[in-house]
């Protein structure tokens, strides 16, 4: 009887432990892979998250908006001996032709204004702005000179520190468009539908609502004539900026800020820096992106704005002692718990 012969147990382990090693060396490196991935992107969720930051007080600020338009539109000289009878045929709107025939008698030219003064509020945590308009012709300062007056001869900083005096408010920055920046920002913002007031040339006359241009929109908020004087001007810029904010897209502005704040910061005249941009960005998308209208409001309400009471005499308008105690709920910067709490838990349910 033939005896079979045993298989060696060596040459069957050698193998199977060879296998077993060569699996452990791959499944190991890709396991390692993984893990180094995994590592990295939880890093990066951490940075994401600083700097996303939070709000407070700190982040509320206000900023001097001022529309120049002296080098675009004309001004009359006020020191022609004969400038009550002057009429210069070659000045229109536009180019545009006005038949004077229509009245049967001559009337008077009306002049855009030249400046517009707007003090712009901001308070992140209560995702809201405040836009309120300064006359030309209030009297600020020390020296209570007329606001244009102190413009032309001091700028920005001079008009900006003479309204800080005068109303007892903080304004941290300041911004100066001329008419190409201002048309830019009103195509950012996307225009408006405003209710006009009639009799301004260029701007079709209508009862109700209507889409308005940059170009209209310049014309409306410079137009000197009307009945109302500088003080009905200049609620009507007011009125017509913030229903402009209002009616904007908040997360589409937000989205495209970096972008907005590049290219209008080159084309205005401001001591906006990088670094105060920085610095507010993330209060500020948070502003516009949780200020959009919900479900049941076609429209934001993240603007309002408010214009001064006063006086006015010899062409001068004064403004009621009272107004600066009115505001101060605006420009204090001092916030209740309550706004605290619920920004820290809009922000808590956004992380979520």
């Amino acid at each position: 009887m033939t005896k079979k012969k045993k298989k060696k147990s060596g040459s069957i382990a050698i193998p199977f432990l060879l296998t077993f090693l060569i699996s452990l060396i791959v499944i190991g490196g890709i396991a390692m892979i993984i893990y180094d991935k995994i590592d990295k992107d939880d890093s990066s969720l951490l940075t994401m998250v600083n700097e996303a930051g939070t709000l407070s007080e700190e982040d509320n600020h206000t900023v001097m908006l001022i529309l120049d338009l002296s080098d675009s539109v004309d001004i009359p000289d006020e020191s022609s001996e004969d400038n009550e009878d002057y009429q210069d045929d070659e000045y229109y709107e536009d180019d545009e032709t006005y038949d004077w025939e229509e009245t049967g008698e001559d009337a008077e030219e009306v002049y855009p204004e030249p400046y517009t003064f707007i003090v712009m509020r901001s308070t992140p945590v209560d995702k809201q702005i405040l836009f309120m308009g300064i006359p030309s012709n209030m009297l600020v300062g020390s020296d209570n000179k007329r606001a244009e007056d102190v413009y032309v001869s001091s700028g920005a900083a001079g008009i900006s520190q003479s309204i800080e005096y005068t109303l007892g408010i903080e304004i941290d920055r300041y911004a100066v468009f001329d008419s190409e920046s201002f048309k830019k920002a009103c195509n950012i913002l996307g225009g408006v539908s405003y209710a006009v007031p009639k009799g301004i040339a260029g701007v079709p006359e209508s009862d109700s609502e209507q889409y308005l241009s940059p170009e209209q929109i310049e014309k409306i908020i410079s137009y000197g004539g009307y009945s109302g004087g500088e003080i009905q001007r200049i609620s009507t810029a007011s009125a017509i900026v913030t229903a402009m904010m209002n009616q904007t897209s908040g997360v589409r502005i937000a989205e495209n800020l970096d972008n907005t704040f590049e290219t209008l910061i080159n084309m205005i005249k401001s001591d906006i820096s990088a670094i105060d941009y920085n610095d507010k960005k993330y209060a500020i998308k948070f502003m516009l992106k949780y200020s959009d209208p919900s479900d049941s409001e076609s429209r934001s309400t993240r603007a309002k704005f408010i214009t001064p009471y006063g006086n006015e005499a010899e062409s001068n308008f004064v403004a009621d002692n009272y107004f600066a105690e009115d505001i101060k709920i605006y420009f204090d910067e001092t916030k209740t718990d309550d706004n605290n709490s619920n920004a820290e838990s809009q922000e808590t349910q956004k992380n979520e």
